[in-house]
């Protein structure tokens, strides 16, 4: 999910208030003119001063004219400068239904968070902005949702409490099986110090949950960027969890320079995925390849990742035989 300003729900209130002012001023300031004019000129004429009243008038109405058609003279100025149409978008979207909808959106994302973190703080936060939503067949599936994160999240609790006293949290594991709660634990430089069998793991472990919960880009895929975009582990920037070279990508995560920052690997993990469904336009052969499990096939279709590099998709490919990744998928 992709929130740009003119779908920020607070900027569109602002807009929609500015363009009712406006409208309020092109009509009643007009009126007010061309009645006091006129008023002006009839007192003259009763008085036989017609000249100076009239040119007065018509000064009014030409002024009056000028306000009414200020707005309209602007948006043509503001459309020759703006090639991309974000006036006329923030405009078409400065309604009641689309400022709901953009409230929806941002509850969304924190409700989203709140899934990608298990955190009690990212929870709260969700459960402020879903409960002052309007009643709605939306608002009572994000309280469903935020029901069953609420359960998770306790559980994910238990488990940190179970391994602090085995002294196992944020620990490489030895079997290679991490769990959600093992995978938004990890730290970085854990990461940074797997062997490459290691990194194998935890991003097989990481790929499968996220392609479990919502489908989408094989998990061998996955790891095989993983391996490439990061340089098994040891090249995505300090404290961004980026292990997919994700830029500027997507919802209101600041960034690391050009890179986007994560909470965690999940999350990255997450929006590893989310990036192939908000861009299906691009990606259409490439996700339908995914869902038949072809990932050698979808491989192939991945060259616009790499702005259009034809090497990339067969360094993919190459990971994928070279480590029989496509074991992780299934």
């Amino acid at each position: 999910m992709i929130l740009s300003i003119c779908d920020d729900p607070d900027v569109l209130s602002i807009m929609r208030i500015i363009i009712l002012v406006v409208n309020i001023i092109k009509i009643i300031v007009p009126i007010i003119l061309i009645v006091t004019g006129m008023i002006s000129f009839a007192k003259a004429v009763v008085d036989s001063e017609i000249e100076k009243p009239l040119k007065q008038l018509v000064t009014k109405i030409v002024a009056s004219i000028l306000i009414f058609l200020m707005p309209t003279l602007v948006s043509i100025v503001v459309n020759i400068v703006d090639t991309k149409d974000t006036y006329y978008s923030c405009i078409e979207n400065a309604t009641k239904e689309k400022i709901e909808e953009g409230y929806v959106n941002r509850a969304k994302l924190y409700v989203l968070n709140a899934k990608n973190s298990l955190s009690l703080s990212y929870y709260q936060y969700a459960v402020n902005k879903v409960t002052k939503l309007k009643q709605s067949s939306e608002k009572n599936n994000l309280i469903n949702e935020l029901n069953e994160i609420h359960t998770e999240i306790l559980n994910a609790i238990k488990e940190r409490e179970e391994k602090k006293k085995q002294g196992t949290l944020g620990q490489i594991n030895l079997d290679g099986n991490y769990s959600k709660v093992d995978i938004i634990d990890m730290e970085e430089q854990k990461v940074r110090d797997m062997t490459n069998e290691e990194f194998i793991e935890f991003m097989a472990s990481n790929a499968r949950l996220v392609y479990q919960e919502y489908g989408g880009v094989l998990p061998s895929i996955t790891i095989a960027q993983a391996i490439l975009e990061s340089g098994w582990g040891d090249s995505f920037e300090s404290t961004s969890h980026n292990l997919f070279g994700l830029i500027g990508y997507p919802g209101e995560k600041p960034k690391v320079h050009v890179l986007r920052k994560f909470d965690n690997f999940y999350e990255a993990t997450y929006y590893h995925y989310a990036y192939f469904q908000n861009y299906s336009n691009v990606y259409g052969t490439f996700l339908d390849l995914c869902a038949r499990g072809d990932a050698i096939g979808a491989s192939q279709y991945l060259y616009a990742y790499a702005n259009g590099s034809k090497s990339y998709p067969t360094k993919i490919i190459s990971l994928i035989n070279q480590y029989n990744l496509t074991q992780y998928d299934y």
